[in-house]
């Protein structure tokens, strides 16, 4: 018998199997379903072995069972299924999923629980001077999950305990000291050398600072956060007084970012006072890094008579716009200078040094666009000296600008005095340098037969080319 045939044979067997289901689901009254039905009426595995060209005798449990198994052969002739069977049977099933599930989640949770408990990793140190204080630089490194973390900070001998300031100088001690902090406390082991140390730190978290931050509002804090908290001292009280300055309901980020550079409780209330609205959490976290304090705020608002915006401020502090720079600026140039008008003199260096020189060699107060422009072109107070003495004095701005534009430096200007023309206009003089005359030039004109040409023949010759001296 061929393949085709052993699969309608199947196919029958299919047929009748699901006839049988079905009439075991019908039901009346109590009973689920009878199950009343010839299992001679199916097709039986050992019938279907002549079909493949198998003997019954060389058939192996597990090659009949492979071939074709038939779930009702367990079965007797006739069995009655109540309604309290199956429904018990069900609920038998959906209990045993349940415990499946619960065992698989119970089995993990332990192994991820050991894994987030172990905070530990590594330490180097090393003993500063800091004035009166005995300082030292700490450094933790710690490695997780393919990730490699390092954080590092200046602290007072007195912030650890355990930890002895005569370590400084010891030329080999072990150690064993501590850094309690709200959030937990990270303990040190090593050695120190000569003022330096290594070696393995642990961290134990707080579970009264974890039930504590959960009562603030940060429920799901990972063992990673709060070893960041530790780190940083974030503590509860840190999150209480920021909230009662105005800032409620800070994500972690911004609650590490606060403690990273510096932005109190006191600065956020300066702040709120200073500008014109209220800083954003960001905000505050820019004015600490450029530098903009309360005293410096309050200075400049004073001297420009207005309240400036943190954008305004932090682009100040980026360009060096002091309050010392402010006060000589408008001592230099002009009490009414704007905002916009400091940041440019300060980008193109236009100093309080500059503008002394340029105004005493102008002999006039000038306005920051020119100051600028004679930053941007090169106008020094060298060069401007040099021209006044070589051209003229009274020289104007748009000249000297000029003057730098086309090239029509001292050096040229002498060059030119020197080839017998010692009287020459700025206006010929950046012409004469537009058009590329130039001693040389004045030379091979007069080689040609041109004996005493004027500025304007020497620019006409230059454009039009060489011609005879009777032409002209």
């Amino acid at each position: 018998m061929n393949r085709s045939d052993i699969a309608k044979a199947l196919e029958i067997n299919r047929i009748k199997r699901k006839d049988a289901l079905d009439r075991i689901d019908t039901h009346d009254g109590d009973q689920a379903g009878i199950m009343d039905f010839d299992p001679s009426h199916l097709v039986s595995r050992y019938d279907l072995l002549p079909i493949a060209g198998i003997s019954g005798g060389n058939v192996s449990e597990f090659s009949i069972t492979s071939l074709l198994r038939h779930p009702m052969e367990q079965m007797p002739r006739s069995h009655v299924f109540t309604g309290a069977e199956v429904i018990s049977m069900r609920k038998f099933m959906m209990g045993l999923g349940v415990v499946m599930l619960m065992t698989a989640v119970l089995t993990m949770r332990p192994l991820r629980s050991r894994a987030d408990d172990s905070i530990h990793g590594d330490w180097s140190a090393k003993f500063i001077s800091g004035g009166d204080t005995a300082c030292i630089d700490l450094e933790v490194e710690r490695s997780s999950w393919g990730h490699h973390n390092t954080w590092g900070n200046t602290h007072k001998i007195s912030d650890f305990v355990g930890l002895d300031a005569t370590l400084a100088i010891a030329k080999d001690a072990a150690v064993h000291f501590e850094l309690r902090r709200d959030a937990g406390i990270m303990s040190f082991d090593g050695r120190f050398h000569d003022g330096e140390g290594k070696g393995k730190f642990s961290f134990a978290p707080s579970s009264e600072y974890v039930q504590g931050m959960k009562s603030l509002g940060y429920s799901d804090l990972s063992q990673e956060q709060v070893f960041a908290f530790a780190i940083h001292d974030v503590s509860r009280q840190f999150v209480k007084d920021m909230s009662d300055a105005g800032y409620p309901h800070l994500s972690t980020d911004e609650l590490m970012a606060f403690r990273i550079h510096g932005v109190s409780p006191e600065f956020a209330r300066a702040m709120i006072e200073l500008l014109p609205e209220k800083p954003s959490p960001d905000n505050l976290v820019a004015m600490r890094i450029h530098g903009v304090s309360p005293e410096f705020t309050k200075e400049i608002n004073a001297l420009l008579g207005k309240r400036f915006s943190v954008d305004d401020l932090v682009t100040f502090r980026i360009h060096g716009v002091s309050p010392d720079f402010v006060r000589e600026v408008r001592e230099s140039v002009s009490k009414d200078v704007s905002a916009d008008d400091l940041v440019t003199m300060r980008i193109h260096g236009a100093s309080p040094e500059f503008v002394k020189s340029m105004t005493t060699l102008m002999g006039r107060k000038l306005p920051v666009e020119q100051l600028v422009a004679f930053r941007i072109h090169g106008v020094s107070p060298e060069f401007t000296e040099d021209i006044q003495k070589l051209v003229e004095k009274n020289i104007s701005s748009d000249d000297l600008v000029a003057f730098r534009i086309h090239g029509v430096s001292p050096e040229f200007v002498r060059s030119m005095k020197d080839a017998g023309y010692p009287k020459i206009s700025p206006d010929q003089l950046v012409a004469m340098r537009i058009h590329g005359v130039d001693a040389e030039f004045v030379k091979e004109v007069r080689a040609h037969g041109y004996k005493d040409p004027s500025i304007d023949d020497l620019i006409e010759l230059r454009i039009h080319g060489l011609r005879h001296r009777e032409s002209l």
